[in-house]
């Protein structure tokens, strides 16, 4: 977990909630920070919904709940959260809001995060950070806005093309959490290929 955690990129608060007047992280934002990150360091992320049996007058799901999962591809080892947020309204989009809300607080809750305030550093006027590169004496400026890429077919065929057979069945789990449509079948195609 140690690599993929030095490598996490920022977590903004990218979003406003209207009703408070303040900005949040969104779920978005937290996966860019760290879906590549985690893939590097051969962890992958899963977040299933499960229903722990709660029900309200009408028969709804008093919670929503999530069960964040880290595995190791290598060892196999795993880390898991569950996390249990109560449904605020028993409709679609107070399930659906809650399932959200668990999923990013339970991200940013077993990866060690905390969302940054982007405009915070705006309104203290930060200079941008110098860093010294390799040679010693040209200066680089860091990126305040720059968000870690998701990731594209392109990339994920170039890692499965590179990939030892042993963590195949990680790449199929990884592609399955982070693709969909076409895309998906392209990458499940490849990977079996490889596998043959």
């Amino acid at each position: 977990m140690a690599p993929a955690q030095k490598s996490f990129g920022s977590v903004l608060k990218d979003s406003t909630n209207p009703m408070f007047k303040s900005k949040y992280a969104s779920l978005e934002a937290v996966l860019d920070a760290v879906r590549q990150p985690l893939l590097d360091a051969g962890l992958l992320l899963l977040q299933p919904t499960f229903d722990n049996g709660e029900r309200d007058e009408k028969g709804a799901p008093r919670c929503a709940c999530i069960k964040t999962v880290i595995i190791h591809a290598e060892s196999g080892e795993t880390m898991e959260v569950i996390t249990t947020i109560p449904v605020s309204k028993s409709d679609a989009q107070g399930y659906g809001s809650a399932l959200t809300y668990a999923r990013r607080y339970a991200l940013m809750g077993i990866l060690g995060l905390a969302p940054e305030d982007d405009d915070g550093n705006a309104a203290v006027k930060t200079p941008v950070t110098q860093q010294r590169s390799n040679s010693g004496s040209r200066t680089q400026q860091a990126s305040t806005d720059s968000k870690p890429k998701k990731p594209t077919v392109e990339d994920a065929l170039k890692r499965v093309q590179e990939m030892e057979p042993s963590k195949l069945e990680f790449a199929i789990k990884w592609v399955e959490a982070n693709f969909t449509g076409k895309d998906l079948t392209i990458l499940k195609e490849a990977i079996e290929k490889k596998k043959a």
